[in-house]
């Protein structure tokens, strides 16, 4: 695409804090809108533009410049910045995926020709506290459209913001390109790169070690199944702060030979980890829509999880892709996981199929671009009913 028909394409400013926070989902999207003619430019407030994983030579990536403890609290410069950034780049729709990010776009992009601003909401505690609940009620008329990942997200925002009107939100749940997952390696190399021996059973989990993935009542649940069955393992995918404290639970435990931590893979690889397991395990009492789940399912692996709202939306009440227990229930979680241990490899994989079907048939990557796309394209088109001014 040469620079003359750049300039021709709409533009829309694809908000992130840091490069560090670049999703897969995120570039779904991005490579969808420049399939439709939509120019995406990638914008972040604090680190290097340059260490963007979406960015390409069709979609560029700009920083503000900010440091990470410049970028939290509210500071006009950062404000007075974002807004020469959407005016020097002809920004036409800001679509933004944090909070602090909607804050100051909400502010920058008065007095510019941006008319439309687009807030994607992918959890149920984004308005944690009364400070958020406040300035999102304030700013609420000023958002074009809040896109949800799933119901009982609209459900949270509508409650916990009454300026924000229904038909102002959206649900655009996740998808998964199916085709990534479709891996052809043995099992046994699969392993091998994870470091997991080729002849035990292995549950696994892929999720950031945070308080709502409640790696700790895994470990409890793995733990009682080891005195069952012994040949278990359980391979722990992701990195966090809670990392240690993990590490100290499985010793105090005395399961530490058992479990294998990880740590960070990039996503590339996700499903070769994927393909070392025999059920995933994801025990969170939070989600909006969990990519992680959807993943394993594309995998084609049964999946144990909780009945949290988002996670009851992918499965409705179809039990035959996996199970669902109540959050934080130890004993449930270590009554299902010995089920799924003791299942043939056959009925294990009839599972596993299912899975794979229902996500095709309900979860993939060109639905949820093509939603997006409809909305951007709508805001784009003249006549199209545009955002108002600040309150």
């Amino acid at each position: 695409m040469n620079e003359m028909t750049q300039m021709k394409l709409p533009k829309i400013l694809f908000l992130l804090d840091h490069p560090s926070q670049d999703k897969h989902r995120h570039q779904y999207l991005l490579e969808g809108l420049l399939e439709a003619g939509i120019l995406p430019v990638i914008g972040y407030f604090y680190g290097n533009a340059r260490d963007s994983s979406m960015a390409t030579e069709e979609i560029r990536a700009v920083s503000l410049g900010l440091t990470k403890a410049k970028f939290k609290g509210f500071r006009p410069s950062t404000v007075y910045r974002l807004k020469r950034l959407i005016s020097s780049n002809h920004i036409s729709v800001i679509h933004c995926q944090r909070h602090r990010a909607l804050v100051n776009a909400c502010l920058a992009m008065a007095g510019t020709q941006a008319h439309s601003l687009f807030y994607t909401v992918g959890s149920t505690n984004v308005l944690r506290n009364w400070n958020r609940r406040l300035v999102f009620n304030f700013i609420a008329r000023r958002i074009t459209r809040v896109t949800c990942v799933s119901t009982a997200v609209r459900d949270y925002m509508l409650k916990n913001a009454p300026m924000l009107s229904r038909d102002k939100t959206v649900v655009i749940r996740n998808g998964v390109d199916i085709n990534q997952f479709d891996l052809e390696i043995p099992q046994r190399e699969a392993r091998n790169w994870l470091g997991i021996p080729e002849d035990e059973f292995c549950f696994g989990i892929v999720a950031r070690l945070k308080k709502a993935k409640c790696h700790d009542t895994l470990l409890r649940a793995f733990s009682r199944l080891l005195h069952q069955a012994p040949d278990t393992r359980l391979a722990i995918v992701g990195d966090g702060p809670l990392e240690s404290n993990l590490r100290r639970l499985c010793n105090e435990l005395q399961i530490s030979n058992k479990v294998h931590f990880i740590g960070r893979i990039e996503h590339k690889d996700v499903p070769l980890a994927l393909r070392a397991l025999n059920c995933f395990v994801h025990p969170s009492f939070r989600e909006g829509l969990s990519m992680a789940i959807l993943e394993a399912m594309a995998s084609g692996l049964p999946v144990i999880t909780t009945n949290a709202d988002g996670v009851k939306e992918i499965f409705g009440t179809n039990l035959k892709i996996g199970d669902m227990v109540r959050p934080m229930d130890e004993e449930a979680l270590f009554a299902s996981m010995l089920n799924f241990r003791t299942m043939s490899t056959e009925q294990l994989k009839d599972i596993g199929k299912n899975a794979r079907k229902h996500v095709t048939k309900n979860f993939t990557r060109q639905a949820m671009v093509k939603a997006y796309v409809r909305l951007y394209q709508k805001a784009l088109s003249p006549g199209t009913e545009k955002s108002g001014g600040l309150p």
